[in-house]
């Protein structure tokens, strides 16, 4: 245990000691600077885990097991230049008839954090695209 982390428990401790002795776990809080809803997360691990419980926590992936792999996001980019007035619903519908099977709410996120979210997004992309390849271009 490193001295960095000996000084957070002490300091964590300490606050739940000041708590005991005042019989205010409010006026506590004041004085050390933090908030109540700390204070009782702090009682409730070091209740559970004991001094181990005062130590800082890893760090929360940012990242969620259930994310949209890169060739089902390609592939809804695909077919959405090559359907541009197709709406979330209808794209979803489409993927899942070619085996892929993503929800019409992560369509709609993909779509906007590409710039493609409306439709009129769509058709200019189609159109950015048809400038730098050849495309036929149909009525649809």
């Amino acid at each position: 245990m490193t001295t960095v982390e000996k000084k957070l428990i002490n300091n964590r401790l300490s606050v739940l000691e000041l708590a005991a002795a005042l019989g205010n776990v409010a006026k506590a809080c004041r004085h050390r600077g933090i908030s109540r809803s700390q204070f009782y997360e702090y009682k409730r691990r070091f209740q559970t885990h004991g001094i181990e419980g005062l130590k800082d926590l890893p760090p929360i992936h940012h990242t969620h097991p259930m994310t949209t792999p890169d060739d089902h996001i390609n592939r809804l980019i695909e077919l959405s230049l090559q359907n541009p007035m197709w709406g979330c619903t209808r794209l979803s519908n489409q993927l899942k008839l070619e085996g892929i099977s993503v929800s019409t709410p992560p369509v709609q996120s993909v779509l906007i954090k590409k710039g493609m979210g409306k439709r009129y997004e769509r058709l200019l992309k189609l159109e950015e695209k048809a400038h730098v390849e050849k495309i036929e271009l149909t009525g649809a």
